[in-house]
């Protein structure tokens, strides 16, 4: 009997370890819908960082290009694939939260990648700090042109006064706390552009930061556009987050600017 108890707790024991090695720290959540020209760059710069800990999950709009058979070429590295009707990229985001079971949640956008040594930055510093009640942590993100040229570095840490007037974070580079979607709910699909800094204002984060770029991100995303500025203006009339006189001139402001770099574009 005691040989026998002995044997129960040595399995019990074991099993646990098993469950524990299998654990995953990140989720790396990628929505894509008709993506073929850059998602291969953006798997293999995954894949080649690719550890046990690292879970990857493809959550597609049934895309009518080769976007499905690219991730089927990838198939063996993702741990999880869904291909179906979507109301768009934040709908997406939220299937992959329910799915994902790492501690730390990224979002990466089909036509971003991974730079060379990205997940070893996050691992070491996951490893070397203490971070219980952390929300979110920052990094930089490198912006490319249509052509790969590099443009300029992107990703301030995280403010809360300068938050409230603008996105200074660098989102695609973020991890976030899977415990902050338990507190504050899912991203709301009513908002197309900017539902991530929406979820973000809800609450003050307890955030931390890394001064390296993690992630290549092409310039010149629908967050630019007077689409996503109007949106964003609404997001912080929503959230009373700056006084509405402020907010009027923010988006007076990137409208000007807008229209600016476009004549700049054309001469």
């Amino acid at each position: 009997m005691y040989v026998r108890k002995r044997l129960y707790n040595a399995l019990f024991l074991y099993t646990i370890w098993i469950v524990n090695s299998m654990k995953k720290i990140i989720s790396i959540i990628i929505a894509t819908y008709n993506a073929e020209k850059t998602l291969k760059r953006c798997l293999n710069s995954i894949v080649s960082q690719k550890k046990d800990q690292l879970e990857l999950l493809i959550i597609d709009g049934c895309s009518t290009d080769r976007t499905m058979d690219i991730v089927r070429e990838f198939a063996e590295s993702i741990d999880v694939i869904v291909s179906e009707v979507d109301k768009g990229i934040y709908d997406a985001w939220n299937k992959g939260i329910r799915l994902a079971t790492g501690e730390w949640i990224m979002f990466l956008g089909a036509d971003d990648y991974l730079l060379e040594g990205a997940m070893n930055v996050y691992w070491n510093y996951l490893k070397k700090h203490t971070l219980d009640g952390i929300d979110i942590i920052t990094a930089q993100s490198k912006l490319i042109d249509a052509k790969g040229k590099y443009k300029r570095v992107f990703g301030n840490p995280y403010n809360i006064k300068e938050f409230r007037c603008y996105m200074k974070i660098s989102h695609g580079s973020t991890l976030h706390n899977r415990k902050l979607f338990d507190e504050l709910g899912n991203f709301d699909i009513s908002f197309k552009i900017c539902a991530d800094y929406e979820f973000l204002l809800r609450k003050k984060l307890n955030a931390r930061y890394i001064e390296t770029p993690t992630i290549a991100m092409q310039v010149g995303g629908v967050s630019n556009t007077i689409r996503g500025l109007w949106e964003s203006f609404k997001v912080k009339c929503y959230h009373k987050s700056i006084p509405h006189s402020l907010n009027v001139y923010y988006l007076i402001k990137g409208i000007i600017g807008y229209y600016m770099r476009k004549m700049k574009v054309i001469n």
